[in-house]
């Protein structure tokens, strides 16, 4: 059972989530670059790494490098690629971690991407840093060529 307090928070972080993506979507250049190589068939981009207030997110386990964003690089269909971030507590209480994307460019190339990660849903103590593998899976049947940018959010609750 909640208690108001813990209900309070989710209230907050909701609206804060809600802010970030509102603040995001305008932010965001709609312009598209195209690349392509020989076959037309790489894609590459670059994505915003966003925390909610009670976490910070980093390249390395000692948390000295803050990641902010994550260049996925060129990628083929049919491939795939990892990315090892870590993720610390700075709420008193413990909290679990969740993510959602948004603002994808294009639009319709979620029909062709998955981004998926390790995390297991284990609570988190305050000042504790758990390592997080995010993968990012291209279709096979992904056509064209192009960039391709998006938005992960990583919320603790």
């Amino acid at each position: 059972m909640l208690d108001s307090g813990s209900t309070d928070k989710k209230i907050m972080l909701t609206l804060i989530l809600l802010l970030i993506s509102v603040l995001g979507i305008s932010l965001v250049n709609p312009a598209i670059s195209k690349k392509s190589d020989n076959n037309g068939r790489k894609f590459s981009s670059n994505g915003t790494v966003k925390e909610v207030t009670g976490i910070e997110i980093y390249w390395d386990s000692k948390g000295t490098n803050r990641a902010t964003s994550i260049e996925w690089g060129s990628l083929e269909p049919g491939t795939e690629k990892t990315v090892t971030i870590f993720v610390r507590n700075l709420e008193k209480n413990q909290i679990i971690l969740n993510y959602f994307t948004s603002n994808w460019i294009p639009s319709e190339i979620t029909d062709h991407l998955t981004l998926n990660w390790d995390y297991d849903g284990q609570t988190i103590e305050f000042r504790e840093m758990v390592q997080v593998i995010f993968t990012l899976v291209v279709s096979e049947n992904l056509e064209s060529s192009g960039a391709f940018d998006f938005d992960i959010t990583i919320v603790g609750s």
